[in-house]
């Protein structure tokens, strides 16, 4: 059985308590008996593993390292060029889009309302800058379908790949992020 230090510390402290014991057994030089005493000494070892200081899986912490273009934002908005992975972690490579009117730091702190409609809204004004952002373990991504204008829309829920994939008229998404800058949120513009 492997020693510990503390084995090794209690070592000189055991050999004086046998050496203390052994002299006080064997009496005086002038006692009419003086029987040899035997003094076995057995050593309890115990061994206590190193507590732990996390109680995070692996899989969260991993996210919670992968770094994010988006750190501060609350909300973005944009397509998904791709979906790639780092240290385990989904990772959007997301093209930003603007909304007409509002400014990108309403949109960053506020998000927009996704809504049934017929118009524009959105504008795509840089093609060359993306941004990338890792996904929350326990993200959720909503598709959102538009049968009519006057009619509500039809809402699943669906995996990453599947919302990065919707069709061109419908591939806008509104993230929503955390304060280390993952998407815990996705959802996209249902445009008829």
């Amino acid at each position: 059985m492997p020693r510990t230090r503390r084995d090794v510390r209690a070592a000189p402290l055991a050999a004086a308590v046998l050496a203390i014991t052994l002299t006080s057994a064997c009496g005086s030089s002038d006692s009419p008996s003086a029987d040899p005493v035997t003094v076995t000494v057995t050593p309890t070892v115990t061994v206590t593993p190193p507590a732990t200081t996390s109680a995070t899986s692996p899989a969260s912490t991993a996210a919670a390292t992968v770094h994010s273009d988006v750190v501060g934002r609350h909300y973005d908005l944009g397509t998904i060029v791709r979906v790639t992975t780092s240290a385990g972690t989904p990772v959007l490579v997301l093209d930003r889009w603007t909304v007409t009117g509002t400014p990108d730091s309403t949109l960053a702190r506020d998000g927009v309302p996704i809504r049934v409609h017929s118009d524009a809204p959105f504008e795509n004004q840089n093609t060359r800058t993306t941004f990338r952002i890792p996904v929350a373990p326990d993200a959720t991504f909503t598709y959102h379908h538009c049968v009519a204008v006057d009619q509500p829309m039809q809402s699943r829920s669906v995996t990453l790949q599947e919302l990065a994939a919707v069709d061109r008229s419908e591939n806008i998404v509104l993230l929503r992020l955390d304060d280390a800058g993952r998407v815990t949120r996705a959802e996209n513009d249902p445009a008829c």
